[in-house]
């Protein structure tokens, strides 16, 4: 349970700090300018956790990227929400390939964390980056 638990209080820190760079608790810096994600994937030890659910325009998708929501560390379980990767064309790819943003969608889970071994976090510039504009020729 130690080690368990441990991933609990990581993905409490983790929280802490993303609204901290939401500026959530400033009073006279804008929100604009701070990140208010610090994606995740969250692994057992033999593989990472997926899971699936719909884009913004019905699509079906995978992801093992996550948004923490909330969390409950007296039960050990958190709310988290999917992210969509995508490739520098917009479209949806494995994390494993070339992946350009992290879009956020409206599609939430709750997870028990005592179910997983170890969190890594990603950077939070790749959430919701806006995709270039290429002018055709």
């Amino acid at each position: 349970m130690g080690e368990n638990k441990c991933i609990c209080q990581d993905l409490q820190q983790l929280l802490e700090e993303q609204k901290k760079l939401s500026f959530e608790e400033f009073r006279f810096i804008s929100e604009d300018i701070g990140y208010d994600t610090i994606p995740f994937i969250l692994s057992t030890g033999k593989c990472q956790f997926e899971a699936w659910g719909w884009t913004n325009n019905g699509d079906f998708f995978t992801t093992n990227v996550f948004r923490l929501e909330a969390i409950d560390v007296r039960r050990c379980c958190a709310t988290i929400s999917l992210l969509e990767p995508v490739d520098i064309d917009g479209y949806p790819v494995d994390i494993c390939d070339n992946v350009f943003s992290l879009r956020t969608t409206s599609n939430c889970i709750i997870v028990d964390l005592s179910c997983f071994s170890s969190l890594q976090p990603l950077s939070p510039r790749l959430v919701n980056r806006l995709l270039p504009i290429v002018d055709p020729k």
